[in-house]
């Protein structure tokens, strides 16, 4: 705007000065007139709680008690403002001696006969704005860490409109950057393991009438992990039925995972109890019924020698079932004294062609072929060869029993890392999960004349080398029994 009243700069400095004297005399704010060189020219009165005005006219503002990087701020507000005449902001930190004070500028150029001709700033003490600000960010800085101490994070859902908003924790626990969310609820759903998501949407449906929200659930991140967590909000409405969902969420796998831990360590713990009752009563019915199996068995025998043949069919049905006891009660023995291992090496290939070459015979009785398949001309291992022929009888003899009226025991070997692996598949009729998962038990058995003792002593043999046995199953496709045994040293 061009103003002839004013013939030189001087007369508008002094214009400026008996403008704003009157009205600046006390208050929060004081204002400051600058040259294009920063130089300032004038204070009004009401900068004496700050400092005095001879410490401030005739030096520019880079010369003001001020950080470094303060001054650098100045020095760009500036520019904006004597470049492009636009109005400069800017809050810094002025620093005196004992204390230190917030302001905040606003640069205003000043223009005379179309010329910009010097730099209005008013300035404004925000140091109590400043600290509620700086104590916001703080508690802000604070429940940041708790949410990412607790690995939790905030959460709010526009019901109306479907549109989720997260706090960073929460993209922390998802494993994703946010640019690669949609933040939209059905976006959400997609990230919820499938058999949970009726869940979710049930609790979100039942929280618009109760309010409360609270559930468990498993969320696929975006590095592909499963993860368990655990939600809670509350839901609120507001005018015209706009609603919102709000809350927070917690990773809790580490606490679900030590859950499931402990639940299969009392599992493990229940079985060990019940082996532990179950070899105390196999010492016992060793004892007690061994001597009377003995003079059974040979009371029958002399009786078979002297019986006719007519009679002859039932004495051996009655060697059957006597030798049957036997067998019994020698499980029992071993379940109840196992032997010691006594660990020597062994070429694995041998042993099981040694087993399958035994087996043969009887598989031919029951119309199976077994079909050996060994991967590699030779696998060392460390082990008891007795013990390990003894588990490979059992787990094909169980094979062969379970294919009736036949059919193919397929048996095959190879190495595989640090591991050698022995395979049994038969086509039986396989197990249920129910079945499946007490094998092993004592006295668990799907066989009609079995003990249920054989799979716990072999699986308990295979630990004893520092192996496992894993079995699976299906219903008409029969069971697969896997072997997993560590290579000796200097084969792996």
């Amino acid at each position: 705007m061009v103003d002839s009243r004013f013939p030189s700069l001087n007369a508008r400095v002094q214009a400026v000065s008996d403008a704003l004297g009157g009205a600046f005399r006390e208050g929060p704010d004081w204002v400051s007139y600058h040259a294009l060189n920063a130089e300032c020219l004038y204070v009004t009165p009401s900068v004496r709680p700050w400092m005095h005005a001879s410490d401030l006219v005739g030096r520019s503002f880079a010369a003001w008690p001020m950080l470094d990087e303060e001054r650098a701020r100045w020095a760009s507000a500036w520019l904006e403002v004597v470049t492009g005449r636009a109005v400069g902001r800017l809050v810094w930190r002025h620093d005196v001696v004992g204390s230190a004070r917030w302001v905040e500028s606003v640069l205003l150029p000043d223009e005379w006969r179309g010329q910009l001709v010097g730099v209005m700033v008013w300035h404004r003490d925000v140091t109590d704005r400043q600290k509620r600000e700086s104590a916001l960010e703080a508690s802000v800085e604070r429940l940041q860490l708790a949410y990412g101490l607790a690995r939790s994070g905030y959460w709010e859902l526009d019901v109306t409109t479907r549109r989720l908003t997260w706090s960073q924790e929460v993209f922390d626990i998802w494993e994703m950057e946010p640019e690669h969310f949609a933040a939209t609820y059905d976006a959400f759903l997609e990230t919820v393991v499938q058999e949970d998501r009726p869940l979710v949407e049930q609790a979100v449906s039942r929280a618009m009438h109760t309010h409360t929200y609270e559930l468990e659930y498993r969320i696929r991140t975006g590095r592909g992990h499963i993860r368990f967590v655990r939600s809670v909000g509350r839901y609120h409405e507001h005018g015209a039925g706009r609603g919102v969902l709000f809350g927070a969420v917690q990773d809790v796998t580490a606490q679900k995972e030590s859950e499931l831990a402990l639940a299969a360590s009392r599992e493990l713990l229940a079985r060990s109890d019940k082996l532990a009752a179950v070899g105390q009563l196999a010492a016992g019915i060793a004892h007690e019924i061994r001597n009377p199996l003995t003079a059974l068995r040979g009371f029958i025998d002399l009786m078979y020698q002297r019986a006719r043949s007519n009679n002859r069919r039932y004495l051996e049905i009655m060697r059957g079932e006597v030798s049957r006891m036997e067998a019994i009660v020698s499980e029992l023995l071993r379940l109840a004294r196992p032997d010691r291992p006594q660990f020597q090496q062994l070429d694995l290939v041998d042993l099981v062609q040694e087993v399958v070459a035994f087996m043969s015979a009887q598989a031919l009785l029951h119309g199976v072929d077994i079909q050996y398949e060994p991967r590699a001309a030779t696998i060392k291992v460390q082990g008891d060869a007795n013990q390990l022929k003894q588990v490979f009888i059992n787990l094909m003899r169980n094979g062969i029993e379970a294919m009736q009226p036949g059919g193919v025991l397929r048996v095959a070997l190879w190495q595989e890392g640090g591991a050698a692996r022995v395979q049994i598949s038969d086509e039986g009729s396989g197990m249920s999960p129910d079945a499946l998962a007490r094998i092993g038990e004592p006295f668990f058995t799907t066989k009609e004349q079995g003990t249920g003792l054989g799979v716990m002593v072999s699986k308990r043999m295979v630990a004893d080398h520092g192996g496992d046995l894993l079995i699976e199953s299906e219903v008409g496709r029969g069971t697969t029994v896997m072997v997993l045994l560590p290579v000796a040293n200097g084969d792996a």
